[in-house]
């Protein structure tokens, strides 16, 4: 016997689209009843100025669009080391809490492009995207996707969604320069960092309240994390054929932890880097540079 259908404005419909990294099914309706409305009515995060200059540079808004995503991050595994390192630094990639804050993004971000492509529109014009966590629930983490959804009248964009985390301003100047957007690049990563001899020496050795001195094994250790969180980004701009990333932010978070280690304190860092970004790409025939326009004064005196 086949299973009766489930109806889409039921919680158990939104919970079977949110597993198949979908968005719910009265959402998806009512994005359809918008798209099929023509654009007689849109909503937008823009400001007027920029509405104003979107719309000279081709592009109507549609609606604000966004995706949401709670995750839980699963148990992870300490690096341990046995012995003391020598100015050299030791650091080690966190796996889990690494694919963790990726894998919340990118559903967020994925479901901020699926409303737009329901409502019909080629591109969502400045995404921003913001992330927490929670000191009442231990391995929580959460990514919101938010933009202003647009259909473009003056280029062929393709069958992808455009995404762009530029300001209308910032958009529209790109565009009039002759580059376009292809989609936001973003990329995480979660480092261990061991604190090794050199570190402990500097913090609690003889005299060491009185001297400057750069805890290199703890550089070292910050400089791989936002390495690997680039190597993402750019990856992800090679796959987009991008000629080039724009608008890239950074953010990091240290997290220190001791460990004590043959009856002395070892300090450890915990490293998370957060990087975004637009990726763009050359147009081939763009728009003409806008008019020059001369002033002159008509009512200053003659001598």
């Amino acid at each position: 016997m086949s299973e009766p259908p489930v109806d889409p404005h039921s919680p158990e419909a939104a919970e079977r689209a949110l597993a198949a990294g979908g968005i719910p099914p009265i959402a998806a309706e009512r994005l359809r009843a918008l798209a099929a409305s023509e654009g007689r009515f849109f909503t937008s995060d823009l400001s007027t100025s920029e509405f104003l200059l979107v719309r000279q540079a081709g592009f109507r808004p549609l609606t604000q669009v966004m995706g949401s995503c709670f995750y839980n991050v699963g148990w992870q595994s300490l690096p341990y080391a046995g012995g003391w390192g020598y100015g050299a630094s030791q650091s080690y990639e966190l796996d889990v809490q690494t694919e963790a804050w990726n894998e919340a993004r990118r559903l967020a971000i994925s479901r901020l492009a699926q409303e737009a492509t329901l409502a019909g529109a080629d591109a969502v014009l400045g995404v921003s995207i913001t992330r927490g966590n929670y000191d009442w629930a231990q391995g929580l983490i959460e990514f919101v996707a938010v933009g202003t959804a647009v259909a473009c009248d003056a280029y062929e964009l393709g069958d992808e969604i455009v995404l762009s985390s530029l300001s209308g301003q910032e958009f529209t100047s790109l565009v009039r320069s002759g580059w376009m957007p292809v989609g936001v690049v973003a990329g995480s990563t979660v480092v261990y960092v061991l604190g090794g001899y050199q570190t402990m020496q500097a913090m609690s050795g003889y005299g060491a309240q009185w001297r400057n001195t750069e805890l290199r094994e703890l550089s070292l250790g910050l400089a791989g994390a936002r390495r690997a969180a680039m190597r993402r980004v750019e990856r992800q701009a090679h796959e987009l054929s991008a000629g080039g990333i724009v608008a890239l932010a950074m953010d990091q978070h240290q997290e220190p932890r001791e460990v004590d280690q043959q009856g002395a304190r070892r300090l450890d860092l915990i490293v998370t880097v957060h990087a975004l970004g637009t990726a763009i790409v050359p147009i081939e025939n763009p728009d003409p540079a806008p008019p020059t326009y001369i002033a002159v004064m008509l009512n200053e005196e003659r001598p």
